[in-house]
């Protein structure tokens, strides 16, 4: 029997002054008057922004069983829980949690992390012939045929993670051992080879958009650990060719990994040895931030889709392009005022179509649908995209609202503990 999903009642029109409001929030100047916090802290804005990071870390917290295994995409009519699972997502589910239990120690996140990461140890991550490292093998253990790019790297990204709320939980050594067969994808020129077979080796004709900024921010992070200099040569060289191979005239693709790893990787540019100018990288990174805002729908007949990045009403093309934008932030110049102001307006009207688009109360609070627009209404993407929660649907919305309230220090209450 399907189970009745409810979503929060929240109309663009209300939708809009909620963003004009989370604007009003950020204009306020830093200040140490506990007065004037308190009356920011009863916007109502920001208990809409804590209830729906709170609800969507519980969906993920409950949907990771016992043995780790997370409930990977779900139908909401029917109740019926797919099969199929895909060990990408499962990693960038782990990294969401991460950010989370960083900025708001949760002990149930934790718990869900480490018994995800212990899955993926057990069930997709073994040794590698070739590149003397650890593969994330797509298939599960015994059975290891295919492994890719970007499973090495958000598996560095999801595993320091853990090891960073638990310590001594991941063994230093098997975190170098997926660097080891990250850096053995890397070609001389800084680019990546996206797949890799254990028979065969690297598969020299399927490329991945976002497996090279994924790579790129795991290195980062493993260096961040051990601190050995030739993971961050590595990125360095990686985020180089990156923004080098797309100079010109074209279009540039929606990397949104590209940004998030270049906000993590511009810390430590001086001690990179990159092959590219930091104005190489920040126009890169000004580039795909300008596609992606000439992309955000604010005037659709159908008022749902504003606030939104896809016509179609996918919510998942909005929130990784929030979190691309939201870490642009972090590195953008200040004296970049325009393009800031932007971005800033963008990402409220994004938050928002977010939050609107979550599923808020029933057997499936917290998850994130995968389209606002329900089957047969017109533009609609996929007929049952709105009745489907996925893994990487809820994740990249957990993601995009932390980094907002990370940047502009918004909150009212914590997950419960």
């Amino acid at each position: 029997m399907g189970s009745k999903v409810y979503r929060r009642v929240l109309s663009f029109e209300a939708a809009f002054p909620l963003a004009l409001c989370l604007l009003a929030i950020i204009a306020q100047p830093p200040t140490a008057n506990p007065s004037a916090r308190r009356m920011v802290d009863t916007v109502s804005s920001r208990q809409h922004l804590s209830s729906a990071i709170d609800i969507s870390a519980k969906y993920l917290e409950r949907s990771c069983d016992t043995t780790g295994r997370f409930a990977y995409l779900v139908d909401t009519d029917t109740g019926q829980i797919s099969p199929s699972y895909n060990i990408v997502r499962h990693a960038g589910t782990i990294y969401a949690l991460a950010m989370l239990n960083r900025l708001h120690p949760d002990s149930n996140a934790v718990s869900a992390m480490v018994r995800a990461a212990n899955f993926m140890r057990a069930n997709h991550i073994g040794p590698d012939s070739r590149s003397h490292g650890l593969a994330v093998w797509s298939n599960p253990i015994p059975m290891p045929q295919v492994a890719e790019l970007g499973a090495a790297g958000l598996g560095l990204v999801a595993l320091t993670g853990v090891e960073r709320a638990q310590p001594n939980t991941i063994l230093l050594a098997h975190l170098q051992g997926l660097g080891r067969f990250v850096l053995f994808l890397q070609k001389p020129d800084g680019s990546f080879y996206s797949k890799y077979r254990g028979d065969t080796g690297p598969v020299l004709d399927w490329h991945s958009l976002y497996y090279p900024g994924e790579a790129a921010l795991g290195l980062v992070d493993l260096y961040e650990l051990d601190h050995s200099r030739e993971w961050l040569i590595a990125a360095g060289r990686a985020l180089a060719y990156l923004a080098r191979s797309r100079v010109g005239p074209q279009e540039l693709p929606p990397d949104h990994w590209a940004l998030i790893a270049t906000a993590k990787f511009l810390p430590y540019y001086d001690r990179s040895a990159c092959p590219a100018s930091r104005a190489e990288l920040l126009q890169h990174a000004t580039r795909i931030c300008d596609r992606f805002l000439r992309e955000q729908i604010t005037n659709a007949p159908d008022p749902r889709l504003n606030g939104g990045f896809d016509p179609g009403g996918r919510t998942t093309p909005t929130a990784i392009r929030l979190e691309g934008l939201l870490a642009a932030l972090e590195f953008l110049p200040e004296s970049d005022t325009e393009l800031r102001a932007r971005i800033k307006t963008a990402v409220q009207l994004g938050v928002a179509f977010l939050i609107n688009a979550q599923i808020t109360s029933g057997p499936y609070a917290g998850g994130m649908p995968g389209a606002v627009l329900e089957a047969g209404t017109a533009g609609a993407s996929d007929s049952r995209s709105a009745s489907r929660v996925r893994i990487d649907y809820v994740q990249h919305a957990l993601s995009a609202w932390l980094r907002y309230e990370e940047l502009y220090r918004i909150r009212i209450g914590h997950p419960a503990q």
